[in-house]
């Protein structure tokens, strides 16, 4: 919802000319650290970390939009289920979760109890300016 191609915030970088590949959001766990890894490659990196610093604060004040939530969470669902199409990708899973203490199983339990209001109280918890890290890496000139 925030850098997906279908965002508010991606459609108007793209029609821009301010990104060079697609952004992307990973979330990485464990039971002793949690983190949001957004990447990407932008002409401009800093006006891109203040665009998404004032995206996450309109969403946070206006809230999400219910359509776009629903249709990305069948898109999550979707992706999730197709990873049970690759072996490789089971047994990665599966072991991953297993260290993580996770029943691989509950994610799709999980999945159905996640709801806008959730997700907004996530947005507002996680998405902290004052724990932000931002890193870019340049090139030679």
């Amino acid at each position: 919802m925030l850098l997906g191609k279908s965002s508010e915030m991606y459609q108007i970088l793209y029609q821009n000319g301010e990104i060079i590949a697609s952004p992307s959001l990973d979330y990485e766990f464990s039971k002793q650290y949690a983190h949001i890894l957004i990447t990407g490659r932008a002409k401009n990196p800093q006006k891109i970390v203040q665009m998404l610093k004032e995206q996450v604060e309109k969403y946070k004040k206006s809230g999400l939009n219910k359509e776009h939530f629903e249709r990305i969470k069948k898109k999550i669902y979707g992706d999730y289920i197709s990873q049970y199409n690759d072996v490789a990708n089971i047994a990665r899973m599966f072991l991953s979760d297993y260290f993580k203490g996770i029943d691989s199983f509950q994610y799709l339990e999980q999945y159905k109890e996640v709801t806008i209001e959730y997700v907004q109280q996530v947005l507002k918890e996680v998405f902290d300016e004052d724990k932000m890290v931002v890193s870019i890496v340049k090139g030679k000139e």
